[in-house]
């Protein structure tokens, strides 16, 4: 049994002040825990970039009502599927009369400095602008962190230092990254006035909007395209799958760009001012390359732990790293209290995970392996698609068309009918 050292300056550290650390931290602190976040940034908040869409059942979960004074959004009560070819567009546009506060756009940096605050309330501490060079580890077990060449012992470590913990990686806790469990994140941050954006999407009262689509955007290839208005902002980009986007080639500047200036998507931004823009990876492995969640003496969360599903119509990381870190926070804070940090204590942590995170990894498993070997979802089915609507709505003065006659000659395009609505079947069966 590994048990608590009482000479340590802390009984817990958390490495890496984002959502799922943060969260961790804020439930050890609740809990009379002394517990330390070490942010590599000047402070929390700021390395991370733009944001996206939280929903917000795990802010409640973690914070209560107290929930509602978040820095959050627009609330999004507007959901927009698209599929696009080189010039056009087909959507599925749905408007909700009462969205429940089920989910805001954010901003991640007003987000994370907001949270910080609230741990350090809680009575956490925070060092910002120090890196972790490694671990301290003494007869197996992990018992604090090394600052360059200072040590800061604990009873143990939390990694939540995002999508490539290298820390843990070069400590040989967890498997190195794998390419074909990633995409890369594109993403531009637009700023246009809160009227203008309500003029362009038909909204007002800080309602938000939610698209995401497929199509030529991607060259043919695995990935689609987001979009989401803030309240004075847009946040527009894209998620290429990096192992297919490696081996064709293509510039992912350059798609990023065709993207912005693509007719049905680009006329949201058309004149706004582009404020950020950058790059960043997103883990798209599935349960079966999620890795060992804790061991003597520590554990791992949020996107260090892999936990982010993209099943085209949602895209969901940060509730799953704020759920997370509450699972890490508690089990942390029942195993100090029973003097106990070893690996079969710590074993609690991805129990608690099996009934949400984990459960809903493993009901999607085949999800990237479908999208990623059916290329027809980027190619010819949005062409089909918007090529259909076009022959509905054409009126040419020549003779009346039966819709029944043009779905027809619709389904006539359809390749390998057989295979394909097999494979749709597959697909439907793994989202």
């Amino acid at each position: 049994m590994s048990t608590v050292d009482e000479e340590n300056a802390f009984e817990a550290i958390v490495i890496g002040g984002g959502l799922a650390g943060l969260s961790a931290a804020y439930r050890l602190a609740q809990a009379g825990r002394s517990v330390l976040v070490v942010e590599r940034g000047s402070s929390c908040g700021a390395k991370t970039f733009t944001g996206g869409r939280l929903y917000t059942y795990s802010l409640r979960e973690l914070l209560g009502e107290a929930w509602r004074d978040a820095p959050l959004q627009r609330e999004i009560d507007r959901e927009v599927i698209t599929m696009v070819t080189g010039s056009e567009a087909m959507n599925v546009d749905t408007t909700f009369a009462d969205p429940g506060g089920r989910s805001f756009s954010v901003l991640s940096t007003p987000l994370v400095e907001w949270l910080a605050a609230r741990c350090e309330e809680a009575g956490a501490e925070i060092i910002p602008g120090a890196t972790v060079t490694g671990l301290v580890i003494r007869d197996g077990v992990v018992c604090g962190v090394r600052l360059g060449d200072e040590e800061l012992t604990s009873a143990l470590v939390i990694d939540a230092e995002g999508i490539n913990p290298l820390v843990f990686e070069r400590a040989g806790l967890v498997r190195r990254l794998a390419r074909e469990d990633v995409a890369v994140g594109v993403k531009y941050l637009f700023r246009l006035s809160e009227q203008e954006i309500d003029r362009r999407f038909n909204t007002s009262d800080r309602r938000g909007t939610a698209m995401l689509g497929m199509g030529a955007v991607t060259k043919g290839l695995f990935g689609g395209l987001f979009l989401y208005t803030n309240i004075d902002t847009i946040s527009l980009g894209l998620v290429l799958d990096s192992d297919s986007w490696r081996e064709h080639g293509h510039s992912i500047v350059e798609t990023a760009e065709d993207l912005r200036q693509h007719p049905a998507i680009g006329r949201y931004v058309e004149g706004a001012e582009l404020i950020e823009y950058g790059a960043h990876l997103v883990y798209e492995g599935s349960v079966d390359t999620v890795p060992q969640l804790f061991g003597d003496g520590w554990l791992i969360a949020g996107d260090a732990a892999g936990f982010c599903i993209n099943r085209g119509f949602t895209i969901r990381g940060m509730d799953y790293a704020i759920a997370s870190g509450i699972a890490a926070g508690e089990t942390a804070a029942a195993a100090l209290a029973a003097g106990d940090v070893s690996a079969t204590r710590l074993s609690g942590y991805r129990t608690r995970l099996e009934s949400g995170v984990l459960a809903d990894m493993a009901k999607v498993r085949g999800a990237h392996h479908w999208m990623s070997h059916t290329p027809d979802l980027f190619t010819t089915y949005p062409a089909l698609a918007v090529g259909l609507m076009r022959d509905m709505f054409t009126v040419d003065g020549g003779p009346l068309v039966p819709v029944r006659t043009t779905l027809g000659a619709a389904g006539k395009q359809v390749p390998k009918k057989l295979s394909t609505v097999l494979n749709l079947m597959k697909g439907v069966r793994s989202l």
